[in-house]
């Protein structure tokens, strides 16, 4: 095995999580000193995703998006509502841009160095952090993992527990099908009746658009459900049967109320998922990712312990929304078509982002109000887990 080499800061994972906290570190004079190394997975190949995510005015991410948009549509089988996206526009990016952009940034930074390799294992070693890779050993102060723990899987079966599952196609018509001023947040129109499931919509052209089909339930499904769900609704909607796939993406993402923070320590940091940076209740992470790294270092620049705790109230509504969708997984429409009808679409996303005040977190449970709401909430009163 070959010497190892020393750093202030490892992070292992150069995905989402990994680049997000590179970039919050890279771009703060107070760490200018400080060493870094970023160890991301050999061979680990991904599909070009996109990242999509709401934000008021311009933003960092601006000059690699691939589009923004102002106004999106809801659509479910007892009405349509159009959501007014004017003070917090919505923007996707390709993961594939997102990393090249950040990667560029970490090569021209002297103090940081990125590599290709698998971890195998973190140890405590008399006071010396050790990851142990399967090219060589690596020292830190503090590491920050994105890896998920081996018994997680086993462990998260004890909670609420849910994913976020999807297919999607990039499409190209011949002829102009799409409003490219205007998105569909979620059309339950066409989907599973027994299951949340909806169609989401990013028109990139007047002839182009990302369609995706995405379930929150327990279980994926075969490929050619999503695709035959996609299929209708391009037909019926659209009136096309007459387009080329330019790409497909698939993705499954957790849901769950388990306690991911608590799988950190003083010394280990755990980001990302492994770290519970996905939002439980909607499977949104991008600009979560961007919130946690930022505050995990000014934990840091404060002396505070360094791993990232969510807030109560938020934790406590996200579980009893995972409740809700897990015990009666077909009133997913119901549920968010009451909150988004009767409430504006700005409160609606300050509520995602964790950011509203009290008075509009009342405001937005009222308007949700739902006996399967107050009996999951019975329940998790009495309940140790849910």
């Amino acid at each position: 095995m070959k010497a190892s080499s020393k750093f202030d800061f490892i992070i292992v994972g150069g995905g989402l999580s990994g680049l997000h906290l590179s970039y919050c570190f890279l771009n703060d004079k107070y760490f200018k000193d400080y060493s870094f190394l970023i160890i991301h997975k050999e061979k680990s190949k991904k599909e070009d995703n996109f990242f999509s995510f709401w934000e008021a005015g311009n933003g960092k991410w601006d000059k690699i998006l691939k589009k923004r948009w102002n106004k999106a549509d809801f659509y479910s089988s007892t009405g349509k509502v159009v959501m007014d996206f004017s003070e917090y526009n919505y923007k996707t990016l390709s993961s594939s841009k997102f990393e090249e952009y950040v990667k560029r940034k970490i090569k021209k930074k002297k103090n940081f160095k990125f590599i290709n390799d698998t971890v195998l294992k973190i140890r405590e070693d008399k006071n010396k952090l050790v990851v142990v890779g399967n090219k060589k050993n690596y020292q830190a102060k503090h590491v920050f993992d994105s890896r998920l723990p081996g018994n997680v899987h086993e462990e998260i079966k004890k909670y609420t527990y849910l994913k976020q599952h999807f297919l999607g196609w990039v499409i190209k018509t011949d002829e102009k099908k799409f409003n490219k001023k205007s998105f569909v947040f979620m059309d339950y129109r066409i989907r599973d009746k027994n299951h949340t499931a909806f169609t989401y919509v990013l028109p990139f052209k007047k002839n182009e658009a990302l369609i995706e089909h995405t379930y929150f339930s327990k279980d994926e499904c075969d490929r050619e459900v999503y695709e035959e769900y996609i299929r209708e609704y391009l037909s019926k909607y659209y009136n096309t049967t007459n387009y080329k796939i330019i790409k497909s993406e698939y993705g499954v993402i957790p849901m769950t109320s388990y306690p991911f923070y608590k799988e950190s320590t003083k010394n280990i940091t755990k980001i990302g998922t492994a770290g519970g940076w996905v939002k439980p209740s909607t499977g949104y992470s991008f600009k979560s990712c961007e919130k946690y790294s930022l505050k995990i270092l000014k934990n840091i620049k404060e002396g505070k312990k360094i791993g990232i705790i969510p807030e109560k109230k938020y934790y406590f509504l996200d579980k009893i929304l995972l409740g809700v969708l897990s015990q009666h997984n077909h009133l997913g429409e119901t549920v968010f078509y009451k909150m988004i009808k009767r409430n504006p679409t700005k409160r609606v996303l300050e509520f995602l982002n964790e950011e509203s005040k009290l008075s509009d977190i009342l405001k937005i449970i009222i308007s949700m109000r739902s006996i399967y709401f107050l009996r999951v909430f019975i329940k998790s009163l009495y309940k140790k887990v849910l």
